[in-house]
Formats: structure tokens, C-alpha cells, sequence
């Protein structure tokens, strides 16, 4: 009898950040994603813009959606989409926008309709 252990990752979206992506950003994004009840995961890097580190994300992430933060800007991916055009671009300034693109990146798993942003 095989007695190893099978670890089963819960499906996430996949967010992918540069460390000097600010804090409040950051936390803004997470609550997005926690008020629509979607679980993350983060991950670190040292380079790549927000559009490259989404389409990272988007292909990393079973549930095939991915956000990506640089110090500037913060974009929103799907992996069926064309990688070089996220969903969303908006700037990691506008965190109440940050805080809609997490909501949004949760909506998209869950099929629901996608709150207004202003970044595009």
C-alpha cells in the first residue's frame, strides 16, 4: 500500500508581484479578492511589468486568472487571452481601483459580472 502523502493545492488566482509594488496596493488587491471569496496565492519577482507578471500569473493559476503588479501599474489576465492585452491596466496609485481589479480578477472565476474600472 502506498502510504505517500497527495498534496492537493486549492485552485487560486495567481498574483505576481515585483517588491516594490506598495504595501496598500498590495492589501487593496487582497481585500478585493477576499470580499468575492476567491482564494491567492502571491508570488515574488525581480522583474517583468505588470501585463508580463498577469500573463504569469494567469498561466500559473488552475483557475486560469492571474494579476500582475510592478511598482507602477497593476494589470488583470486571463490565460485564453492574448497575452500581450490584459483585461485591465490601471495604476497601483488608484487603490480603490486596485481594490475593484482584485474584486474583478474574483468575478471572473466566479462568472459574475465585472464591476466598472477606469484604467483600461
Amino acid at each position: 500500500m502506498n502510504t505517500d502523502r497527495i498534496t492537493m493545492t486549492k485552485p487560486t488566482v495567481t498574483v505576481v508581484r515585483r517588491l516594490e509594488v506598495p504595501e496598500p496596493a498590495l492589501q487593496q488587491l487582497l481585500y478585493g479578492l477576499e470580499e468575492e471569496g476567491i482564494p491567492w496565492d502571491i508570488r515574488t519577482q525581480t522583474d517583468g511589468d505588470a501585463p508580463e507578471l498577469a500573463w504569469e500569473g494567469a498561466r500559473a493559476s488552475r483557475l486560469g486568472v492571474g494579476v500582475g503588479m510592478d511598482g507602477q501599474t497593476a494589470a488583470l489576465q486571463i490565460s485564453k487571452m492574448d497575452r500581450n492585452r490584459p483585461l485591465y491596466r490601471i495604476p497601483v496609485r488608484l487603490q480603490e481601483q486596485v481594490r475593484i481589479l482584485g474584486a474583478n480578477a474574483a468575478r471572473l472565476v466566479k462568472k459574475l459580472p465585472l464591476k466598472p474600472l477606469e484604467g483600461r
